[in-house]
């Protein structure tokens, strides 16, 4: 149980520039309809060292950024104690720079362009406008953003929803979804699947011990290689796909029917696929 909350609030009636750095714990931040920043610190389980830390923390306001900042001690990332709960509500559309050495991050609402990053921890975000996230040790999940998106976690699982403009995305070990980009969309995986729901302008996506499906491409190229694993891409009705796919010890299925070359105006989609054991299978979608 919380032993001790210290809040502050400030008059925000637009987007602010949020800036929060703690050590350790959980950051919670939640974009609203409000003409106000509302901050809570709280010690998590009431150690002495945390309550400590919640009353000597740094917030402030200078003009529209925002600053939450715990200091930082070596004890607190290798040992026991320390863990703050920062729970912070800001206007819709505020941008928004997190960072943690050891914990989770969530936001909810609508925010602005955003940066999160946690040394060993979980990161989810519900939407933002643009996106750039980091983890060392965690999964990673993001709703939906508007613009563009980079995200890495060094093991873990990273699943992003629809994405504006360009998505890149990468994890040590664990698998990577993306529902889907209107831009160029980079997914890489050590040991895990790659699944993209739809492509855009294009899809590059290598694993090296894992399946590539790509549910449906209308244009651009798919370039997918695995090394052990198959791959499956959903063509569009209406696309011509040129192809150029290789296999050493795999089957190649294909539901497509050799047509005559796209005339000027049709759409184009160009398949780059490489596996080294593992069968590609081709669909109408």
């Amino acid at each position: 149980m919380t032993l001790e909350i210290r809040s502050q609030t400030f008059q925000t009636p637009a987007p602010v520039r949020l800036r929060v750095e703690i050590p350790k714990g959980r950051i919670s931040i939640t974009a609203a309809e409000t003409a106000e920043t509302t901050i809570e610190l709280a010690a998590a389980n009431g150690d002495s060292l945390a309550r400590e830390m919640v009353a000597e923390a740094e917030i402030s306001q200078s003009g529209d950024e925002i600053v939450v900042r715990i200091r930082r001690e070596r004890r607190t990332l290798f040992g026991f104690g320390g863990d703050v709960e920062a729970e912070i509500r800001v206007p819709l559309g505020s941008g928004a720079q997190l960072g943690t050495g050891a914990g989770r991050i969530e936001t909810h609402g609508r925010l602005g362009a955003l940066e999160a990053q946690s040394g060993a921890g979980a990161v989810w975000v519900d939407e933002a406008a643009e996106a750039r996230v980091r983890t060392g040790a965690g999964s990673i999940s993001i709703g939906a953003v508007a613009g563009s998106v980079d995200v890495k976690s060094g093991s873990g699982k990273v699943r992003v929803g629809k994405v504006g403009a360009d998505a890149r995305i990468a994890t040590g070990s664990g698998s990577a979804e993306l529902e889907g980009a209107n831009g160029e969309a980079k997914l890489t995986t050590g040991a895990g699947d790659i699944e993209v729901g739809a492509a855009g302008d294009g899809v590059e996506a290598f694993t090296a011990a894992g399946s590539v499906k790509v549910g449906r491409a209308d244009r651009g190229r798919v370039r997918a290689k695995t090394i052990a694993g198959r791959v499956f891409v959903g063509v569009a009705d209406g696309a011509a796909a040129l192809l150029d796919i290789s296999t050493m010890s795999g089957r190649v299925n294909s539901e497509l029917e050799a047509s005559a070359p796209p005339e000027e105006g049709d759409k184009r989609l160009e398949l780059i696929i490489r596996t080294m054991s593992g069968d590609v299978n081709l669909a109408r979608a």
